[in-house]
């Protein structure tokens, strides 16, 4: 957890996350590209902070990293309705209906886990 926690403090990580709350949720993957082309900052930031989340939700899944500690201390949960047009586009383009499957996870993992908190 103290590396995740580096890394989610990083500057790049930090920077991108800025820039994540600038973006508007359900964008598609061609809004996404037209607005972000590869090579662009904009699009470094959306794929840094899509790589560090299904890099979470992966280890989450997997049962390597505690959701109790993860998303009762720093993380919060990750920006899946930012990100879920594009990534629903990504499946049916590649034909892979694993894309992203993690960031999904971590969302669902991280709204569970506030909603029983809100309830005990």
């Amino acid at each position: 957890m103290l590396q995740v926690l580096q890394i989610y403090l990083s500057a790049p990580v930090v920077a991108a996350r800025g820039f994540w709350r600038t973006l508007p949720d359900g964008l598609s993957k061609a809004e996404l590209e037209a607005a972000y082309p590869p090579g662009s900052e904009g699009h470094n930031h959306v794929f840094t902070l899509l790589y560090f989340w299904e890099t979470i939700g992966g280890l989450l899944k997997q049962g390597l990293l505690s959701e109790e500690l993860a998303f009762d201390t720093v993380l919060d949960a990750p920006p899946w309705p930012t990100i879920e047009q594009y990534i629903r586009d990504m499946r049916v383009e590649r034909e892979e209906p694993r894309e992203g499957e993690n960031i999904e996870y971590a969302y669902e993992r991280a709204m569970t886990f506030a909603a029983e908190r809100r309830h005990t």
